[in-house]
Formats: structure tokens, sequence, C-alpha cells
């Protein structure tokens, strides 16, 4: 269970991460307007090959997007409970809690899964607008879906904290 502290600090890491994810949302969305519109690029290029690149690589990131940033949070989950984790990206002090390094463990791991959606829809896009292959749209559109799904709420990240809180407890008894 988290105390009030934790607590405030962790509303103000999700208002961040959810600030974040919906910048990366809203940047696929104003590309896609243009591309949709016909405001980029040309008529339509001949063949299919950056349309068949662009459903590959979506199908790869869906699943990738949720292996990757998993397999990262429990090597660092490890590294907490081993007590050598270290936060060399972030600005200012380190948290000192447990909970306070899973928060920055869980905003990392939320950015590496969005970032990874938010290619394939640009990428999805870019085929569109190239070659005017409605799959690459359709990719686009379910990538944006599931980045739309990562946007993070209070509660979903208190839950995932108190989990991994429970893992670092038990990776220390072992």
């Amino acid at each position: 269970m988290l105390d009030t502290q934790a607590k405030q600090q962790l509303a103000v890491m999700v208002r961040t991460a959810q600030i974040i994810v919906g910048a990366l949302v809203m940047g696929v969305l104003t590309f896609g307007v243009v591309v949709v519109s016909g405001l980029a690029g040309g008529g339509g290029a001949q063949g299919n090959t950056l349309t068949l690149l662009a459903v590959g690589f979506a199908a790869a990131a869906l699943v990738l997007c949720l292996l990757v940033p998993n397999l990262f949070a429990s090597v660092q989950r490890r590294k907490i409970a081993a007590g050598t984790w270290g936060s060399t990206s972030a600005p200012g002090p380190a948290p000192d809690s447990d909970a306070g390094k899973l928060a920055m463990l869980y905003q990392t791991k939320l950015i590496i899964g969005a970032a990874m959606l938010e290619g394939g829809c640009f990428l999805g896009l870019v085929a569109y607008m190239l070659e005017r292959q409605w799959p690459s749209l359709a990719m686009a559109g379910v990538l944006l879906l599931a980045l739309i799904a990562h946007l993070p709420t209070y509660g979903r990240v208190e839950a995932w904290i108190e989990d991994q809180l429970r893992r670092v407890q038990e990776d220390r008894r072992f």
C-alpha cells in the first residue's frame, strides 16, 4: 500500500505520462489528417512494397510493444530488489523509495512501448501517403488505437506499482 506522499508523487507522474502519450497521439492524428486529406504526398506510387513493409512492421510493433517494455521493467525491477538500480536518465535527485523508483520505471516502460506504436503509425501513414493502399492506413489506425489504450490512469499505474512492489519483496527473499 502506498503512503500519502507516494500517492501525491504518483499523481504527478501519471499526469506527466498522460501528457506524453497524449502528445504522441496528437502528433499521429495531426499527420494523419494531413495525409488523408491529400495535403501531402503524391497520387499513389506504383507497387505496394512500402505498404507490405508497414503492415509487417505494425504486426511486429503490436507484439514488441508488449514484450520489450515488460522485459525492460523486469530487469530494472530485479536491480531495484538487489539495490543496484540507478537512474541516470532523469535530472534531479533519484527517488528514495521503491515506489518512487517503480513510478519512474513505469514511465520509462510506457514511453518505450508508446514510441514503438507511434513509429508504426507514422510508417503506415507515410506508406499510405506514397502508395494510397488502404491496408497501410488501416494498420496505422490499429496502432493508433493501441497507442490510445496505453494512456495511463491513476488506478492502473497504482495497481502496477503495488504488484511490482510485491515482486520486489519476493525477489529480495530469494
